[in-house]
């Protein structure tokens, strides 16, 4: 019998708190490992249909959510940071012996090549404090986004297209953060058969995918940042 992803929920679970020390990026003011989680089981979710269940699932998933990790760090840090952080010059802060001016400078032709093409970026990924950037003249205030009022103009645009039921899940799953077994219960979902420790609604599950794909629906065609 073929299993579906709800099936696994407590397995993808398990090992997301097995490779929560992998993310090494709390520095990043905009993503932290509950917003990765997130991206990895929609990820999985997505890939469901080339897990070869003769197999054992663990494994596979594994792979994956190892993959996307790793994924995510490149594409949030390493593909913006310094080349000096892997240069044999790089004496430590800003110091560097390969410069006349022992500084990072624009002498060296990886740095020089980064702060043309990646600098801005990277600034805009760090959580650099507004006051700090402006004062280096790394920023200006054009290259901060407010999240908060991102946020909440994707919230409001979700649930537009939400019935008035769905609307009340919605704002206490993600505005008020109340824990989803607690709206479960309150709405009188029922919770699978199985012998668990934690009950699971499958309803909840699909609610949740629901207003996922929603979501990434509207971050595609809106310009919410």
């Amino acid at each position: 019998m073929n299993e579906d992803f709800d099936s696994q929920h407590d397995a993808i679970e398990d090992l997301l708190k097995k490779y929560r020390p992998k993310w090494q990026l709390s520095a990043l003011a905009w993503i932290d490992y509950d917003d990765v989680c997130q991206i990895i089981r929609f990820h999985i979710y997505k890939k469901w249909h080339l897990w070869d269940q003769t197999r054992p699932f663990k494994p596979w998933a594994s792979i994956i959510i190892s993959n996307q990790i790793k994924n995510l760090i490149r594409n949030n840090y390493s593909s913006f940071a310094k080349p000096c952080l892997r240069c044999p010059h790089n004496m430590g802060t800003t110091a560097c012996d390969f410069t006349e001016t022992r500084e990072q400078d624009i002498s060296c032709p990886d740095f020089r090549k980064w702060k043309k093409k990646k600098e801005k970026a990277f600034n805009i990924k760090l959580p650099v404090a507004l006051e700090e950037g402006i004062a280096l003249g790394t920023a200006n205030l054009k290259d901060f986004v407010n999240y908060a009022q991102a946020s909440e103009r994707l919230h409001k645009l979700v649930m537009e297209q939400l019935n008035e039921k769905h609307k009340k899940i919605y704002y206490m799953l993600y505005v008020e953060n109340i824990d989803e077994n607690e709206v479960a219960e309150r709405f009188g979902f029922k919770a699978d058969a199985a012998k668990r420790k934690k009950p699971r609604y499958k309803q909840m599950a699909n609610l949740r995918k629901k207003f996922y794909k929603i979501a990434v629906t509207i971050m595609d065609n809106h310009d919410i940042l």
